[in-house]
C-alpha cells in the first residue's frame, strides 16, 4: 500500500512542478520567435478577417534595410496622406532657397498651409498647394510629385494619375527619403509629430515617438482609413497601412503600429546580440522617452489560439497524469486511510487548479463579472459631447483621451465655425440600452453642423459680397500691383459671407442615426464609432 501512496504522490507532485514551469513557457518563449513578417502580418489580418482585397501594407527598418510588403504594388485610396509628399515638394524649395516659410501660395503664407494641411489635415489649403503646384492642373501635380514616390513621371502606370492612388512601395520610398535626406525636407517630420498625438497608428502606441499623416475617407459604400508614419523604436521604422471597408479598422491599424514596433525591437535585439557578446546600450533616436502606459486587453473572450505551443504542451501533459493519478486512487484505494473517493478528488482538484494556473498566465482573464448599468455611461458620454465637456467625455471612453475638439482654433473664422459646430451638437435615443456579457449597444440620433455644405455655401456668397466690394470701394483698396484681391480683403469677404451664412445654421444641420458600442473592461466604456468620429468633425472626412 505504501508504494501505491508512493506514486500517486509522485504523480501530483510531477503536475505541481509542471505546472510552476507554466510562467517559463509564457516568458521565456517571443511571439515572433521562429516567425517570419509575413506570418506575423497574416495573423494580424486573420484575427480581424481583413481578407486580401481591404488592406495593403509597407515596412521597412531604416537602419538594416529590411523591407517587406503586403499588395505591396496595389494602388489604394490614400486620403490625406498625399498631403506628406505634397509638403515635401515645397519644403525642399525652401531648402534650396527657392522660397520662403512666409512666402505667399495664393494669399496665404506656406507656413500656415503646411502646418495646417498636416496637423489639422485642412483640406482647403492642401488643395490651395495642389492647384497652385500644377497650375491648376491635377495631372502636372502629381507629376511634379511622382520622384518623391520613387517613380519617373512618363513611365509610372497610368493608375498614378487617374485619382489620388498611391500603393504602400510608392509611400515606403517616400517615407524613407524624408528620414534619409532630413535637411532637404525641413521641418516636416517635426510637424507630423504633432498630428493626431492620440490617434490612428499612435491611439495605443505611446512607447516611441512616431511622426505620421493619417488618411480618412467615407466615399460611397466605401470605408478608406490609412496611416504611414516613422517611428523611432531603436531602429526607426517607416511603416504604412491602407484599408479599404476592412473590418474592425481602426483596432487593425493601431494594432499594426504597435505590432511593427514590437516586431522591430524583437530583430534589433537578436542583431545587436549576434554583433557582439557584450551587452550593446543604444542612444535613443528621437525626443526623450515616453513612459509605457499598460492597456487593457482588447477582449476578456478566451482563445486557445492565442497560446504558446509550449503551454499547450504543458496544458496536455497535466491533463493526462491528472486522469492517471485519478486512475490509480481509484483501482489501488480503499484500504485503511486511503480512501479513493478523496485521492481520486484530490488529483481532480490539483490537476484543474493547475491547468487554471497556465491558461491564466497565457490567456490573462478568464471570466469577468460586470458590474453596474451601461446605460448611464452612454448617457453620460453624449450629455458630456452636448455640453462641450470634453474632458468627461474622454473618460467614458475605450482608449481615447483626447476627441480633437479640446482646443479651439485661433482663426478667427475657423474658431467661428468651431463654435457654431459645437453649439449644434444634440442627440435622442432611439431605444434601450442592449447589453450581452461583456458588450452593450445604445441607439441613438445625434444631430450636428454639416461643414461642408456651409463651405459651399460660403464660397459661393464670398463671390457676391467681393462684387459688392468692387461697386462700392476704391480700386487701391482692393487690388495689390498685380492686379490680384489684396489678401486682407479676400478675407474680409470671406468672414462676411460666413456670418451670414451662419445666421441660418439650423439649414445646415444633419442627423445620423449611431449604434454606441460599449464594452465592458473593469467597468463600461463607450468604444467610439466611425459615424460618430465623422459627426464631431463636422461631416469632414
Amino acid at each position: 500500500m505504501s508504494k501505491i501512496k508512493r506514486l500517486c504522490a509522485f504523480f501530483i507532485t510531477l503536475c505541481l512542478l509542471l505546472a510552476l514551469t507554466g510562467a517559463a513557457f509564457a516568458e521565456g518563449e517571443s511571439d515572433f520567435e521562429g516567425k517570419s513578417w509575413d506570418d506575423v502580418v497574416q495573423a494580424l489580418l486573420d484575427k480581424y478577417g481583413a481578407g486580401e482585397n481591404s488592406a495593403a501594407m509597407g515596412y521597412i527598418n531604416l537602419v538594416t534595410g529590411e523591407e517587406h510588403y503586403y499588395n505591396g504594388d496595389k494602388y489604394m485610396v490614400a486620403g490625406s496622406m498625399y498631403k506628406v509628399p505634397l509638403n515635401m515638394y515645397y519644403a525642399r524649395m525652401v531648402s534650396r532657397g527657392e522660397m520662403d516659410w512666409d512666402t505667399p501660395v495664393y494669399t496665404v503664407e506656406y507656413e500656415v498651409l503646411m502646418e495646417d494641411s498636416i496637423i489639422n489635415s485642412n483640406n482647403d489649403f492642401a488643395e490651395v498647394l495642389w492647384r497652385n503646384l500644377g497650375g491648376g492642373n491635377y495631372n502636372s501635380y502629381r507629376r511634379a510629385i511622382a520622384p518623391l514616390m520613387g517613380e519617373d513621371a512618363d513611365t509610372v502606370d497610368s493608375k498614378f494619375y487617374e485619382n489620388n492612388f498611391f500603393t504602400p512601395e510608392q509611400m515606403i520610398y517616400c517615407l524613407r527619403l524624408l528620414y534619409d535626406e532630413q535637411e532637404q525636407f525641413p521641418r516636416i517630420i517635426e510637424t507630423m509629430q504633432q498630428a493626431e498625438p492620440e490617434n490612428y497608428f499612435k491611439l495605443h502606441e505611446n512607447r516611441y515617438d512616431i511622426a505620421h499623416k493619417y488618411g480618412y475617407l467615407q466615399e460611397g459604400y466605401h470605408f478608406y482609413l490609412n496611416d504611414c508614419g516613422i517611428a523611432f523604436t531603436d531602429d526607426p521604422i517607416a511603416i504604412v497601412m491602407f484599408t479599404d471597408n476592412a473590418p474592425n479598422a481602426y483596432e487593425l491599424l493601431t494594432e499594426y503600429c504597435t505590432l511593427m514596433c514590437d516586431f522591430t525591437q524583437y530583430n534589433t535585439a537578436l542583431r545587436l546580440e549576434a554583433e557582439s557578446a557584450a551587452p550593446v546600450e543604444t542612444e535613443p533616436v528621437s525626443a526623450p522617452p515616453v513612459e509605457t502606459t499598460q492597456t487593457a486587453a482588447d477582449s476578456a473572450g478566451v482563445s486557445l489560439a492565442g497560446m504558446s505551443g509550449g503551454a499547450l504542451l504543458l496544458c496536455g501533459v497535466i491533463a493526462l497524469l491528472t486522469v492517471a493519478a485519478a486512475l490509480v486512487a481509484l483501482i489501488s484505494g480503499g484500504k485503511g486511510r486511503f480512501s479513493r473517493l478523496w485521492a481520486a478528488l484530490g488529483a481532480a482538484f490539483a490537476g484543474a487548479a493547475m491547468l487554471a494556473a497556465v491558461l491564466g498566465v497565457n490567456l490573462g482573464t478568464v471570466y469577468v463579472t460586470t458590474e453596474g448599468d451601461p446605460a448611464p455611461v452612454a448617457v453620460e458620454f453624449m450629455d458630456a459631447i452636448c455640453d462641450a465637456d470634453f474632458g468627461t467625455a474622454c473618460a467614458c471612453l475605450d482608449g481615447y483621451s483626447s476627441l480633437g475638439l479640446e482646443t479651439a482654433p485661433e482663426d478667427a473664422a475657423a474658431k467661428r465655425l468651431y463654435d457654431a459646430l459645437l453649439e449644434s451638437f444634440s442627440y435622442e435615443l432611439t431605444g434601450a440600452c442592449h447589453a450581452d456579457k461583456l458588450e452593450a449597444s445604445q441607439s441613438l440620433r445625434f444631430t450636428y453642423l454639416d461643414l461642408p455644405s456651409i463651405e459651399e455655401q460660403v464660397g459661393e456668397r464670398t463671390m457676391d459680397v467681393i462684387e459688392d466690394f468692387v461697386s462700392t470701394r476704391p480700386r487701391k483698396e482692393l487690388y495689390d500691383d498685380n492686379n490680384n484681391y489684396l489678401p486682407e480683403v479676400a478675407q474680409e469677404a470671406y468672414f462676411v459671407a460666413l456670418e451670414e451664412v451662419l445666421d441660418a445654421a439650423e439649414n445646415y444641420y444633419k442627423t445620423v442615426d449611431i449604434d454606441l458600442s460599449l464594452v465592458y473592461d473593469d467597468g463600461w466604456k463607450v468604444e467610439l464609432p466611425q459615424e460618430l468620429v465623422k459627426a464631431l468633425a463636422g461631416g469632414v472626412s
